[in-house]
């Protein structure tokens, strides 16, 4: 890797750390795992947001056509946001999915106005839970587009992203949380988004 593009990312991942990550690192794009099976959380039991979302399965990118996209890229960015798991099954996880697409808008930015062009950020949850909860994507009408073009993006696990793997592959611990545990037994929550920079 070219000395420019490493100071660059370096600055990127403190840049992740300014805007409020809890945590951040630069990885190969090679331990990204792209799964097709992560899509059964969203089908079993089926996500009120399937087929109902434009960033959502399975009217986003499948999990092989992403796979495909992250090959031509070798570096990116993954940070993280620490989160109480309290939180994570509370009505104010809302807030925490919205600041993790901040984060990842502003870091695709960043990245694009130093000319690494190809860049593209990747946030967590899906975007209509987080924006638009209460009414009907705009994207899918006839003729209409989305109501937040630059807020939102797809989240990693709609893409088939492994998160559970990938996180573990940084050395992040990470639990499992749903709204059926109770959150007292779980040691810590957290949420992550992901930048594939490429010029």
């Amino acid at each position: 890797m070219q000395p420019q593009i490493e100071s660059f990312l370096d600055a990127l991942r403190k840049s992740a750390l300014s805007l409020g990550a809890s945590d951040a690192g630069i990885i190969p794009t090679t331990i990204i795992p792209v799964d097709s099976q992560v899509l059964e959380l969203c089908r079993n039991p089926i996500c009120e947001n399937y087929r109902n979302c434009a960033n959502c399965p399975p009217l986003v990118m499948s999990p092989r056509q992403f796979g495909d996209l992250v090959r031509r890229y070798e570096k990116a960015l993954i940070f993280k946001l620490d989160v109480s798991p309290e939180v994570l099954v509370s009505e104010a996880s809302t807030e925490v999915f919205k600041q993790i697409y901040k984060i990842t808008i502003r870091l695709e930015e960043l990245a694009v106005q130093a000319g690494y062009t190809r860049s593209k950020g990747y946030a967590a949850s899906s975007c209509k839970s987080v924006f638009c909860r209460n009414v009907k994507c705009r994207a899918l009408e006839r003729g209409r587009t989305c109501r937040y073009p630059s807020l939102v993006r797809p989240s990693i696990q709609a893409l088939g992203v492994n998160v559970f793997k990938l996180v573990q592959e940084v050395g992040w611990e990470i639990y499992p949380i749903t709204k059926d545990i109770n959150p007292l037994d779980i040691p810590s929550g957290m949420v992550a988004g992901l930048v594939l920079v490429g010029a």
